[in-house]
């Protein structure tokens, strides 16, 4: 409380004491003028510090927006490299990603409205996985592996199976990328040691099922995951997660709704905000996003048609031709129970060719070893066996020592229209039949390539057939092999590159 008292009068001072008291009184002023210079000064540059302090936090807030929507952007659409994002409204900012040596750096700059910047790198895991390639099996219809089909491969690289028209079923372990056309369904027993491209939808209705690389389905329709996917889902319908407590280490996005029971996603889900989330127990560690659209997250696969192939001597340069003649009754050289009735005679005497040789048997009914003599042939060279059909029952064919030979059983597809053309009959049966490794061997038929499993199959080589018949034990040693004049993407499909964004590794400020 102020208290102002009313002054007492005094005598008047002497005339010098008065000086004095105007100097006091022009010091003070002169003192409160200078703190008043100094107040306005602190003044000033308090106000300066904090507009510069919001002009550094608005441009970190925006290169975090940008980091985040850079983030974002990759987990939608699987691009992570070269990537180039600019916001030209608050927040601003510009957005840019390299790739080295397994990791993604991300450097976004963002703006403050008075004009500050601050740039930020984030750095990532990063994968690049090649789908596709050669095919080692080629079938143009449904194809069911169960687990008495065993496939194997001759190196470290997963073998190819390529479903040019159809679906395919695994209930075995397959150490193969998958390519199909159709839907792909797991029925217990499954483990893909690659990853599955398919143009319809993905069921897997098992919870021990495993695909342990990424799935890209592309139909529109509803996906069942019961099972374990070890990288990326990539969806083009809803996507339905069970209650089997399994996990998928990557990515997901959906085109469409999600259904989240117990499942636990490892990596982000992406769906479009206008599609329903449901989340009963299960988990995603690396955030949803739910942004207004999502570009299609799987391109369907694409395929060369079939393969025609008609027998032209031409083809085979180099090789001896044996034409068998169909003599009723006969086991002649030269004729067809020559190799069809017992002993088997012919099976046996091609391990004394020392020419590469085609055997023309379209004159018989088929090329059979069914015979009871159960033929074991060591070859020495290279050979074509040509038939309307065969029946290869406990047939055996091994290298001869020193050589790797190339067989080659076909049945033609005389027709030219890129489909496979099958006339009744014309099917290769693999029935307790070796193709052992050493030998690489090709089977073409446009009808059946029947397994019908007396004993033990194996074959080491290539299929390439209008379809495939499960019906016992395959030990399929994928190695490549052509027919003449059969382009290479004739067994294979278009490979497909899926960039996959692993995480965080380290964050820091660049400016």
């Amino acid at each position: 409380m102020l208290v102002m008292s009313r002054p007492r009068r005094t005598p008047a001072p002497p005339s010098d004491e008065r000086g004095s008291t105007l100097v006091v009184v022009l010091i003070i002023m002169l003192v409160l003028s200078l703190g008043g210079l100094t107040a306005a000064t602190v003044v000033t540059n308090t106000t300066a510090s904090l507009v510069g302090s919001r002009s550094n936090a608005e441009a970190r807030a925006a290169a975090d927006a940008g980091l985040a929507d850079a983030v974002a952007h990759v987990r939608r659409t699987d691009v992570v490299c070269n990537l180039s994002l600019t916001n030209a409204t608050a927040p601003r900012y510009d957005v840019a990603s390299t790739c080295e040596g397994g990791r993604a750096t991300f450097v976004s700059t963002g703006y403050g409205v008075s004009g500050g910047a601050v740039t930020l790198s984030a750095v990532y895991d990063y994968s690049v996985e090649n789908i596709g390639g050669e095919g080692d099996m080629v079938f143009f219809g449904k194809t069911t592996f169960t687990d008495e089909v065993l496939a194997h491969t001759l190196d470290d690289e997963l073998l190819s199976i390529v479903i040019p028209t159809g679906d395919f079923t695994c209930q075995s372990v397959i150490p193969a990328n998958i390519v199909l056309s159709g839907s792909f369904a797991t029925k217990g027993g499954c483990d893909v040691q690659g990853s599955v491209v398919a143009g319809g939808t993905l069921d897997m209705s098992n919870g021990g099922d495993t695909i342990r690389g990424t799935v890209s389905v592309s139909g529109s329709g509803s996906n069942n995951i019961q099972g374990t996917i070890g990288g990326d889902l990539l969806a083009g319908g809803t996507v339905d997660f069970g209650w089997n407590a399994k996990t998928v280490g990557g990515d997901v996005v959906t085109a469409g709704s999600a259904y989240l029971g117990s499942q636990r996603l490892l990596g982000s889900l992406t769906l479009p905000l206008s599609a329903t989330l449901q989340m009963e127990s299960g988990s995603v560690a690396g955030g949803i996003n739910e942004p207004e659209s999502v570009t299609t997250p799987a391109a369907a696969p694409t395929f060369d048609p079939w393969f025609d192939y008609r027998y032209q001597q031409s083809d085979w340069q180099g090789f001896d031709v044996v034409t068998l003649t169909d003599v009723r009754g006969s086991t002649a050289v030269g004729t067809c129970g020559y190799f069809n009735a017992s002993p088997g005679t012919g099976w046996g005497s091609l391990g004394t060719l020392t020419t590469p040789t085609i055997v023309d048997a379209r004159a018989c009914s088929e090329l059979s070893s069914n015979n009871g003599s159960h033929p074991e042939v060591f070859l020495n060279t290279d050979l074509v066996l040509l038939a309307d059909d065969f029946d290869l029952t406990m047939l055996t064919v091994r290298a001869a020592g020193g050589a790797s030979p190339s067989v080659w059983v076909v049945v033609e597809d005389t027709l030219a229209d890129g489909k496979p053309t099958c006339v009744r009959g014309s099917d290769i049966l693999i029935n307790g039949t070796i193709m052992a490794t050493g030998v690489t061997a090709m089977a073409y038929t446009p009808c059946i390539i029947d397994v019908a499993g007396m004993g033990h199959d194996e074959w080491s080589g290539a299929f390439y057939g209008g379809s495939f018949d499960y019906g016992g034990g395959l030990s399929f040693y994928g190695d490549q092999i052509l027919l003449p004049n059969m382009p290479e993407s004739a067994t294979s499909v278009g490979a497909e590159t899926i960039e996959a964004l692993g995480t965080l590794v380290s964050q820091r400020d660049l400016r």
